[in-house]
C-alpha cells in the first residue's frame, strides 16, 4: 500500500496539493485534472479506432457519433431505464444515478479485507500509454478507503494507547476466523493488524484508530457531480484531480463497479506526450467544422484528441460529411477566418497544428473546374466561397499565415503594450501572468530589443531556447504600434511542451505558471552553458554575513547567471537553530539561499495550524426555552481526529456531553457519511455540511463487528467460538419529505431527525417516538402539530422512493437488520409544513463547514512581511536534521532579506492545500502602490552596508495579479502600470481599460501576486515618488 507524501512546503501558493491515493508513482499534473508520469515503460502504439469512441467523450447534439454509439462506447445503456443495474435497484441508488459499465453488481467479497487485496494490485500500477482509465468520485473513493481501513484517513496524532480501548481481541480474531491469519498478515491495509513485530493483533488492540465502527460499506459510485451535463461524459473544466476525483485502472474500476454499481462510467485513454510523460487526456479537443460551401450552415462538432493526426482528423471528417478527402483541403479557421492551411502537415498532430479547444475548422472544396478558392500564397484571400463557378481566385479578409504563430487583431490600442489577450479556454491565469511580466519593463526591453538572442541557450535543458524564442515574440507583437489583441497560441504551445500541467484546459494558478516561465527564461538565456559545477552549500561557521552572502551568490552565479537572474534573484539568510538546550548541543545552522518570489503568510505560524469549523448542532431533546438547531464554531489544530472537534465543540454546548453526539455529513439533505472518531479532520471538504447530533445512544448507530467483517460468529481470547448475539438497537434517520402530485416532485425539506430504535420496534410504537420528537425538535412554541403526515421505511440512498408505509396501528415488529435504518415523514399537499424545516435549510445553506484561521481581519502588507520574517518552530513534517544530535529536530526557523532584487515578486498565500483539501483565504490585504520599505525585514548588516541606500530597499507596484472568486472555478485578471504614461490598466483577457489608482488598492481580498519594482530602477514615466515633494 503506497503511502502519502509528504506536503511540499511552498509548492503551489506555499501549501502541498492533495496527493493521490494508492496510486504509488504517478505524479499530478495539476489543475487540468491530468495524471502524468515521466514514462519509459511499455507504450502502446496509438491504434486506428476512433479516439471518441476510446475515450468516452460526450456525442450530444451536432456531435458526429450517435448517442447510442457513444453510450455503448463507454458500456451505458441508449436506454434512460435499462442502464440502471439491478444491484443499484436492490441497494437503492442515489436519486439520479444509472448504472453502467457492467449490467449488474456482482457479490462483493465478505469483507474489506478481501476488496483491498483484489484492488491493490490494479491501482499501484505505473500509467501505461494505450491504456483505459476511469475517474471516480473522490467523495465516494476516500468513503470506500475508509471502509477497506486505510491508515491515511486517519489522524496522524493517533498513536498505541496503554489500556486495550480499541479494537478488541474478539475481532482480530474474527478477522483471522474470516480470512485466514496469513491473509491479514498479508494484506490488511492497517498495518495494527499484521502479525509480527510491535504491530501485531496484540498490539492492535490498544490503538485508538478502531474505537469507532460507525462506517458501513459505501452506497453505489456516484459520478454525476463530476460532469457537465446529465447524460454526457464531458469532464467539467473547474473539477481537480485529488480534490474532485481519482483516476483508477479500467481494471480496478472493473472490480469496484462490479461490487457497487452506480456510475457513470468515466472513461479516458492515456497518451505518450511528446516530452516522453504519459498523461490520462480527460479533455478531448471540442472543435466545430464548416464546409467552404456553405459557411453560415451549423458546424459539425466534433470531439478529437489533441495528438489525431491531420490525416486520421481529415479522413474522418470528410467521411461524417460525405467528402472526396482528394478534393477538400483543411484549414484552420480560427476567429472565423482562413488562418492557416494545415492539410500540408498530414503527419502532424492537431497540438502541434496549434489546434485548440473550441477552434473552428474550415474544409475547402475544390470548385467542379479544380481550382482552390484560397490562395495560400496570398497575403489576404477576399471574396466568396459560395460562387462555385467564379474561378478567378477571390480573397478573404484575412492574411494566409503559419498556424505556429500568435494571433494578433489589428488596429489602434489604448496605449502601446495596453493590448487584450484573448482566452484560448481557461487560459486566464495565463494571461493575467503575461500582462503582468510584459509590464516589467527591463525584462520586456530585453525580450523585445533581441538583446536575449546574444545569451541563447540551445542546450537548456527541456526548452532549447525555445521558450525565450515564443515569449520574445509575443512580447514584441503585444507591443507593436498597431496591435490592439493577441491570441498567445504559440506561447500556450510551447509552454505546454515542456510543462504538461499547462498543455490542457483546465483552470491553472497564475503564480505558478509565473515561477515556472521565469525559470525557463533564466535557462534558455543562461550564460552558463554545457554541465554544471557541483556545489556543496557551506554554512557560515562564524564568518561573516557579507562574506557568506558573497561566496553563496558566485556559487549559484557559476550555475545560473542570466538577466533574468539579475532582475529577480535576491538572498535570503536562513538561520536554523536546534531546540536542544545550549549546554547539550547549541548547534545553529546559517546559509544563504537565493530566491524568486517571497510567499508571504495570511495568518501568523501558530494559526496556520489551526483550522476553524462551523457545525450545524442538534439536540435531542429541547430545553424550555432553548433552540433544538443552533450554529457552533470551533477551532482545532489541523492534525486533530473528529473525536477532537466533537469534544471541542461539546465545551460551546452548555450540558452537552462529548459521549452523546455523532458527526455526519449532509449532502442534497441527505446523510452522506457519519465520521468515526479517528479520522482526521483534514478529510473534511470546506464545502461539507457538517451536522454534530446528540443522540440517547450513539452505539444504535454503530456497525456491528460481525456485520462489518462478515462473519458470523466471534470468538474470545482463548479461541472458544461462539454466536453472536444480534444488537438489540439500531440508528433511525428519519428525513421529511412533501407529497408528491401532478405539480409537485417528492422533494426533500429541512433536516433529517436522529432516533434510536429496538430494531423490534413495532409501527405503532415507531409512529408515536416520531410524533414525540416532531413536537420536541420540529414544531416550535405556539406551533400544533398537524395530522398531515404518514410515516414510510426508504431504502438506504433514495429516501424520495416512494418505500413502505408504517401503519400506526400496527402490534407486529418491523424486523430491522441493518445498524441504520431510513425512514421518510411525508407531509401531505394540504397540511401545513413546518416552519422549522425551511429555517433548517437557510441555515444549512449559508454556513461554510471550515475554513483556516484568518486573523483578525485586514491586514497590512507590512505585516505579512513581519510574520514572514519572525522565528518559527517547524512542524513535524519539516523537521530538520541536526548533525550534532545525530536526529531530526522540530527547530526553530528565521528568514531575513539580505540581497534586495531589483523586482520583487510577492505571493499572498490565498490557497493552502493538504493531502484531502483545498482552501481560500479571503483576508483582505492593503499593500502601498509606493513606498514599499521592506528595510525592517533586511538582515542588519545588508542594512549597515549594501541596503544602506533607501532606493535599495523601497518598491514601487508595477503590476498585480488578482484572483476573483472561488477556488475551482474562479477567474484571474491583472492590474499594470504603464511604463508609456504611468497610467493603471485592467487587463481581464481580451479587454482593457484604464482605471485609477484607488481601484486598484480597494481590490484588497483579489490581491495575489505582487510586481514590486526597486526604487532605483522606476520607470521615468511613473513620475516622481508620491513621496517627494
Amino acid at each position: 500500500l503506497s503511502q502519502f507524501s509528504d506536503p511540499r512546503a511552498g509548492h503551489m501558493c506555499g501549501g502541498a496539493r492533495p496527493e493521490p491515493l494508492l496510486q504509488a508513482g504517478m505524479a499530478s499534473v495539476h489543475g487540468e485534472g491530468a495524471l502524468a508520469r515521466d514514462g519509459d515503460g511499455d507504450y502502446a502504439h496509438r491504434d486506428a479506432e476512433r479516439i471518441q469512441t476510446e475515450n468516452g467523450w460526450p456525442a450530444e447534439e451536432g456531435i458526429h457519433r450517435s448517442s447510442a454509439d457513444h453510450l455503448a462506447g463507454v458500456g451505458l445503456s441508449s436506454s434512460s431505464t435499462a442502464g440502471r443495474t439491478s444491484a443499484s435497484r436492490d441497494r437503492g441508488a442515489p436519486d439520479g444515478v444509472e448504472g453502467c459499465a457492467s449490467a449488474q453488481a456482482n457479490e462483493a467479497p465478505r469483507n474489506p479485507f478481501d476488496e483491498y487485496r483484489q484492488v491493490e494490485p490494479h491501482i499501484s500500477a505505473p500509467l501505461r500509454a494505450g491504456a483505459y482509465y476511469y475517474l471516480i468520485n473522490r467523495r465516494w473513493y476516500v468513503e470506500w478507503l475508509q471502509w477497506v481501513g486505510h491508515p491515511d484517513t486517519q489522524s496522524p496524532k493517533l498513536h498505541p494507547m496503554p489500556d486495550p480501548v480499541g479494537l478488541s481481541g474478539e475481532v482480530v480474531l474474527m478477522m483471522e476466523h474470516a480470512c485466514g491469519k496469513d491473509k491479514i498478515d498479508e494484506s490488511c491495509p492497517d498495518k495494527a493488524l499484521r502479525g509480527g513485530g510491535t504491530d501485531s493483533p496484540t498490539s492492535a488492540a490498544k490503538r485508538t484508530r478502531t474505537h469507532s465502527w460507525t462506517k458501513e460499506r459505501p452506497g453505489p459510485i456516484n459520478n454525476r457531480e463530476l460532469l457537465e451535463t446529465e447524460g454526457s461524459t464531458a469532464l467539467r473544466k473547474e473539477v481537480n484531480e485529488h480534490q474532485d476525483y481519482e483516476i483508477i485502472s479500467e481494471d480496478a474500476w472493473n472490480l469496484i463497479h462490479s461490487w457497487y454499481g452506480g456510475g457513470p462510467a468515466i472513461k479516458r485513454r492515456a497518451i505518450q506526450c511528446p516530452s516522453g510523460a504519459t498523461q490520462v487526456e480527460l479533455h478531448g479537443l471540442r472543435l466545430k467544422v464548416y464546409k467552404s460551401s456553405d459557411t453560415e450552415a451549423p458546424p459539425l462538432e466534433v470531439i478529437e484528441s489533441k495528438l489525431t493526426t491531420v490525416k486520421e482528423f481529415k479522413e474522418h471528417i470528410c467521411r461524417e460529411m460525405g467528402l472526396d478527402t482528394e478534393k477538400t483541403r483543411i484549414w484552420d479557421y480560427f476567429n472565423q477566418k482562413p488562418y492557416a492551411l494545415i492539410d500540408d502537415k498530414p503527419n502532424d498532430s492537431l497540438e502541434a497544428c496549434r489546434i485548440f479547444d473550441e477552434n473552428p475548422i474550415l474544409l475547402e472544396e475544390q470548385t467542379p473546374q479544380g481550382a482552390w478558392k484560397l490562395d495560400t500564397k496570398k497575403e489576404s484571400n477576399v471574396g466568396s466561397f459560395n460562387d462555385d463557378n467564379d474561378t478567378s481566385g477571390g480573397h478573404f479578409s484575412y492574411g494566409a499565415s503559419s498556424s505556429s504563430a500568435d494571433v494578433p487583431s489589428i488596429g489602434t490600442p489604448i496605449q502601446r503594450g495596453v493590448v487584450g489577450l484573448q482566452n484560448l479556454g481557461n487560459t486566464c491565469f495565463m494571461n493575467s501572468s503575461l500582462q503582468c511580466l510584459s509590464n516589467i519593463p527591463p525584462l520586456r526591453e530585453y525580450f523585445t530589443s533581441m538583446e536575449y538572442k546574444n545569451s541563447l541557450n540551445r542546450n537548456a535543458y527541456k526548452t532549447q531556447g525555445k521558450l525565450a524564442e515564443a515569449f520574445a515574440a509575443l512580447l514584441s507583437m503585444m507591443w507593436r504600434q498597431d496591435t490592439t489583441r493577441v491570441a498567445p497560441r504559440n506561447f500556450k504551445y510551447q509552454v505546454g511542451q515542456f510543462a504538461e500541467q499547462f498543455s490542457g484546459y483546465g483552470q491553472q494558478d497564475s503564480m505558478e505558471l509565473i515561477e515556472y516561465v521565469l525559470d525557463g527564461l533564466k535557462e534558455d538565456c543562461n550564460r552558463v552553458t554545457g554541465a554544471k559545477p557541483y556545489i556543496e552549500v557551506k554554512e557560515a561557521d562564524g564568518r561573516s554575513d557579507e562574506e557568506v552572502a558573497a561566496e553563496a551568490m558566485d556559487n549559484y552565479r557559476r550555475r545560473s547567471n542570466s538577466r533574468i537572474d539579475d532582475l529577480f534573484v535576491g538572498l535570503f539568510k536562513s538561520v536554523v537553530k536546534c531546540p536542544a538546550p545550549p549546554e547539550l548541543c547549541g548547534r545553529a545552522s546559517v546559509t544563504f539561499d537565493p530566491f524568486l518570489s517571497a510567499k508571504l503568510p495570511l495568518v501568523t505560524t501558530a494559526e496556520q495550524r489551526m483550522t476553524q469549523f462551523s457545525l450545524t448542532f442538534v439536540r435531542d431533546t429541547c430545553p424550555p426555552g432553548a433552540s433544538p438547531v443552533i450554529q457552533v464554531t470551533v477551532k482545532v489544530s489541523k492534525d486533530h481526529s473528529v473525536k477532537e472537534l466533537i469534544e471541542a465543540a461539546a465545551r460551546e454546548v452548555e450540558g452537552l456531553r462529548p459521549q452523546q453526539c455523532l458527526l455526519v455529513e449532509i449532502w442534497s439533505k441527505k446523510v452522506q457519511k457519519f465520521f468515526e472518531e479517528h479520522e482526521a479532520i483534514d478529510n473534511i471538504r470546506s464545502d461539507d455540511v457538517l451536522v454534530l447530533l446528540e443522540v440517547a445512544e450513539p452505539k444504535a448507530f454503530s456497525v456491528p463487528s460481525e456485520q462489518r467483517w462478515g462473519v458470523a460468529h466471534m470468538g474470545s481470547e482463548n479461541g472458544d467460538h461462539s454466536p453472536t448475539v444480534a444488537a438489540s438497537l439500531c440508528g433511525a434517520i428519519v428525513y421529511h419529505r412533501e407529497e408528491a402530485s401532478p405539480d409537485r416532485i417528492r422533494e426533500l425539506r429541512g433536516l433529517p431527525m436522529f432516533l434510536s430504535i429496538s430494531k423490534q420496534v413495532t409501527g405503532q410504537e415507531l409512529c408515536k417516538q416520531v410524533e414525540r420528537k416532531l413536537r420536541e425538535i420540529v414544531f416550535g412554541p405556539g406551533e400544533t402539530l398537524t395530522q398531515g403526515w404518514a410515516l414510510y421505511k426508504v431504502p438506504k440512498y433514495s429516501p424520495t422512493t416512494e418505500g413502505t408505509l408504517i401503519s400506526p396501528d400496527s402490534t407486529e415488529p418491523l424486523d430491522l437488520r441493518d445498524s441504520k435504518e431510513n425512514f421518510v415523514v411525508e407531509w401531505t399537499e394540504d397540511a401545513t409544513l413546518p416552519s422549522r424545516l425551511k429555517k433548517d435549510e437557510d441555515m444549512m445553506n449559508n454556513v461554510q463547514s471550515h475554513r483556516p484561521d484568518r486573523g483578525d481581519g485586514e491586514q497590512e502588507l507590512s505585516q505579512l512581511l513581519k510574520w514572514f520574517t519572525e522565528e518559527e518552530r517547524l512542524g513535524a513534517d519539516d523537521a530538520w536534521y541536526c548533525n550534532k544530535c545525530k536526529e531530526h529536530k522540530e527547530a526553530f526557523k528565521k528568514l531575513e532579506f539580505h540581497r534586495t532584487p531589483p523586482v520583487l515578486v510577492l505571493q499572498l498565500k490565498r490557497f493552502q492545500f493538504t493531502r484531502w483539501s483545498r482552501e481560500r483565504l479571503n483576508t483582505p490585504v492593503r499593500f502601498p502602490l509606493e513606498g514599499l520599505d521592506i528595510s525592517p525585514y533586511c538582515t542588519e548588516s545588508s542594512r549597515r552596508n549594501e541596503n544602506s541606500d533607501p532606493a535599495k530597499t523601497t518598491y514601487d507596484l508595477a503590476a498585480l495579479s488578482k484572483h476573483i472568486g472561488s477556488l475551482g472555478g474562479g477567474h484571474y485578471v491583472a492590474y499594470c502600470r504603464s511604463s508609456q504614461d504611468g497610467e493603471w490598466y485592467n487587463f481581464d483577457d481580451g479587454m482593457v481599460r484604464q482605471v485609477s489608482a484607488a481601484e486598484v488598492e480597494e481590490d484588497k481580498v483579489g490581491a495575489y501576486v505582487l510586481f514590486y519594482i526597486r526604487r532605483d530602477h522606476r520607470p521615468q514615466a511613473f513620475g516622481p515618488p508620491a513621496s517627494s515633494p
